[in-house]
């Protein structure tokens, strides 16, 4: 079973418990990052969302989202999944992942219920929700800056968590545009 994390299933060290037979870096081409996801307790509230990260499609394979492909004994994948849905709050689809040598299909998590942002909200607005926001696991702002380190730890570069990061840096440091 290969399973595919983009967001903080790629560094917090989850798969250890599942017996991970190995990790692989990979490109999950027609899919993108987006911050398009309300975390409704554990970065916000409900009074006061924050957004996490959600895989989405698009349809120009020059950037392909990078991320990491877990490789995980068959046996183990009931289990995974019952953790996953919960902490991902969706159930898992399946995407082709390209690996060094090989494509492989793989289980992802791709959000696309009634946590999501408004379609179109523009920038400002989504890094006003980032700086508000706080909940059980800390704020929103901290989730973010720590998504940014960790894709840069590993070497990835990503458009989107760029473009959103300056904009809460700048409103953070007084633009109110």
């Amino acid at each position: 079973m290969w399973l595919f994390g983009y967001g903080s299933l790629m560094w917090d060290g989850w798969e250890q418990r599942y017996d991970c037979i190995r990790r692989v870096h990979a490109k999950a081409p027609g899919h993108r990052r987006i911050f398009n996801k309300k975390s409704l307790e554990r970065w916000g509230t409900y009074a006061t969302p924050g957004l996490t990260l959600n895989l989405a499609s698009h349809e120009y394979d020059d950037d392909p989202c990078r991320g990491i492909a877990f490789e995980f004994p068959d046996t183990r994948q009931a289990e995974i999944e019952d953790y996953l849905s919960v902490r991902e709050t969706c159930t898992a689809c399946d995407i082709a992942v390209a690996l060094p040598e090989e494509t492989v299909g793989a289980r992802t998590y791709i959000y696309d219920g009634p946590r999501l942002i408004e379609h179109g909200l523009p920038l400002h607005e989504r890094a006003r929700m980032i700086l508000s926001a706080e909940g059980a696991a800390g704020s929103s702002y901290a989730y973010i800056r720590n998504v940014r380190a960790h894709l840069e730890s590993l070497g990835v570069a990503d458009r989107e968590v760029d473009t959103l990061w300056r904009a809460v840096l700048a409103l953070k440091n007084g633009d109110k545009k």
